[in-house]
């Protein structure tokens, strides 16, 4: 570790030594910065609201406003900064899940396009990059694991930390390597706090398939603290989570208008459990499988895409132990299981099939989840419609898009009520 440390400080001070001595010479000179700016509405409601038992419908207006800034200390250099100021209409900007409470500075990046060229010491670093700074969590295959979701109001999942990635065999082969600071006290020291170290990597040259393999290491500390103090509990420790899998994909074309995905997940380690007050082992699995047919349209019809597949997250069936729910720190991605965002994505067997098509100018998505559990009672089920219409010319004046969505969820379990949502959402791009 002390090495590692020591090798990616020397390569970050090179990088520093290299960039204002040179480059920042070169962007005084050149005096080029890039801006843009987008501003997002988003208007829910839900009856009841999140599908809790004994609770009213509920509406809430979101707004969340962001600007970014990217300019070039050289060719080999790049430098991004992004502020966002999320907030609500609705009375609920004490809800820090929706609401920034002010201007946030979300994004502060520094890109090192080939690390070799920095300084001729680093010549072994040929071809590697690196990333580093402040910036959204990264989404790797489709995005069910390991992803940054933008449909939350204060935008991507983001982390400090750094990034580095390289290819070999002629782009055959593709690594990320990750390590991500999601949270850390004002006094922690190094490695302290909660934590991610990651691998991705993507394989061009397997037969009939495309694939990718990954390793993430998750540490919680002040995660398990606040959890703890929440319930009323003194501090836990500090606790370790492994997740490892592969995803493939069927080649595009080796079938004619059909795809094949596939996904394995295990996460096994120590996770703490509020409610029996202790770290206990984890042990638990995640899997999908998804077919899509892409239908060619007809004299009486448009286009259609079919979709079909099932999501299963639960604990082994072979030594399960008391944690076998499999999540992710980074969150789930919305309308995994359901637009409605209900279901959580362990204890879940999520048998779904979908199709999406084109209808007076706007794409048509209609989906159907049948969710089952692992355990206990089944959830349920969800019927979702979302329309999108692109931001066109004939539209609304060409000022913007507007996406609308309906989901009905009929739930199967007392902890759940049958809960109808709907939202509508548009956007503006500066």
């Amino acid at each position: 570790m002390i090495r590692k440390s020591f090798i990616a400080g020397a390569i970050v001070a090179t990088m520093f030594t290299t960039m204002f001595v040179g480059d920042l010479q070169r962007l005084q000179a050149d005096d080029h910065l890039d801006f843009d700016a987008d501003l997002r509405l988003r208007w829910e409601y839900s009856h009841p609201w999140d599908g809790l038992t004994g609770t009213d419908g509920e509406t809430i207006t979101m707004m969340r406003t962001r600007i970014g800034m990217t300019t070039a200390f050289s060719d080999n250099i790049g430098f991004s900064l992004g502020i966002t100021d999320a907030m609500t209409l609705s009375g609920d900007d004490g809800d820090a899940s929706i609401s920034t409470g002010g201007p946030s500075v979300r994004n502060l990046y520094l890109q090192v396009a080939d690390l070799s060229e920095l300084n001729e010491q680093l010549g072994f670093l040929s071809g590697w990059s690196m990333g580093l700074g402040r910036t959204a969590l990264p989404t790797y295959d489709k995005g069910r694991v390991i992803h940054s979701s933008d449909w939350g109001n204060l935008g991507p999942a983001i982390a400090d930390g750094y990034h580095l990635n390289s290819d070999f065999l002629d782009g055959n082969l593709d690594l990320n390597i990750h390590f991500l600071t999601l949270d850390k006290g004002a006094t922690s020291a190094a490695g302290a706090g909660d934590h991610f170290y990651g691998a991705h990597l993507a394989v061009d040259s397997l037969p009939f398939v495309e694939g990718s393999f990954y390793y993430w290491k998750y540490t919680a500390d002040l995660a398990n603290q606040a959890e703890a103090a929440a319930g009323g509990n003194a501090d836990p420790g500090r606790s370790g989570e492994d997740t490892y899998g592969y995803f493939f994909s069927l080649r595009e074309g080796l079938i004619p208008q059909v795809g094949i995905d596939f996904e394995y997940a295990l996460q096994d380690g120590k996770r703490y459990d509020v409610v029996d007050d202790r770290i206990e082992k984890l042990d638990s699995l995640f899997y999908s499988i998804e077919g899509t047919y892409q239908q060619a349209a007809g004299s009486d019809f448009a286009a259609l895409d079919w979709r079909v597949g099932q999501i299963v997250a639960t604990g082994t069936s072979a030594g399960a132990t008391r944690q076998e729910a499999f999540r992710s720190p980074f969150g789930s991605p919305h309308g995994t299981h359901g637009i409605a965002d209900l279901v959580p994505t362990s204890n879940v067997r999520d048998f779904y099939f979908g199709v999406t098509t084109e209808l007076m100018s706007s794409e048509v998505d209609l989906a159907y989840h049948n969710l089952a559990s692992d355990q206990g009672a089944d959830w349920g089920t969800e019927l979702d419609l979302v329309v999108r219409r692109a931001q066109s010319a004939d539209f609304l004046g060409g000022l913007m898009p507007l996406e609308v969505g309906l989901g009905k969820f009929s739930s199967d379990t007392g902890s759940l009520e049958s809960t109808t949502y709907f939202y509508t959402q548009t956007s503006w791009e500066f």
